[in-house]
């Protein structure tokens, strides 16, 4: 995170906890369940609310992509945490605003079909990044990220700032304008 933009507190849903999720995924909100409100999963990039900031718990990745600590404890990943108080397995989620770095994006591009085959994906400065079908920033094609996604619009959410290579330590960079 290099400037923050706003942050919102949102809970885990049943999925990502079972699935465990990276710093930088993008979300929706769900339908809640037990005593909490505001529920995230995945986005499906026909809708997204915002993404994650931090990593769960146990996200063995030699990247690091949790994060330099635990940041949500135990609880947020927990499958059971879900019938626990809001107050007590909340995480951040930014959704609008700020220049971050990500670790964590689509390296592979769509095909004229919509399936992710079509090689390496290739960033540059100024392209408008958008959400994949797998809630992870991308820069594909409209017509290609439709047939993926299956929706009628794509999420645009910033500027390509820095593109991902040896000097940027293979980070994507968005100026996030959602």
């Amino acid at each position: 995170m290099l400037l923050h933009g706003d942050r919102l507190v949102v809970a885990a849903g049943p999925t990502l906890r079972q699935t465990r999720w990276s710093g930088g995924l993008w979300v929706l909100f769900v339908t809640p369940t037990g005593v909490s409100d505001w529920i995230v999963e995945r986005s499906n990039g026909v809708q997204a609310t915002g993404f994650l900031l931090f990593g769960s718990e146990n996200y063995a990745n030699s990247a690091g992509d949790a994060g330099y600590r635990n940041f949500t404890s135990i609880q947020p990943a927990n499958p059971q945490a879900t019938t626990f108080a809001m107050g007590a397995n909340t995480l951040p989620m930014v959704t609008g605003g700020g220049r971050f770095l990500f670790r964590v994006f689509e390296t592979v591009a769509l095909t004229p079909a919509g399936v992710r085959a079509g090689g390496p994906a290739v960033y540059n400065l100024n392209d408008i990044l958008k959400v994949s079908e797998n809630g992870l920033l991308c820069n594909d094609p409209d017509a290609f990220l439709l047939l993926a996604t299956g929706g009628t619009s794509v999420i645009s959410v910033g500027t390509c700032s820095v593109v991902p290579d040896a000097r940027s330590g293979n980070r994507l960079g968005l100026d996030f304008k959602f």
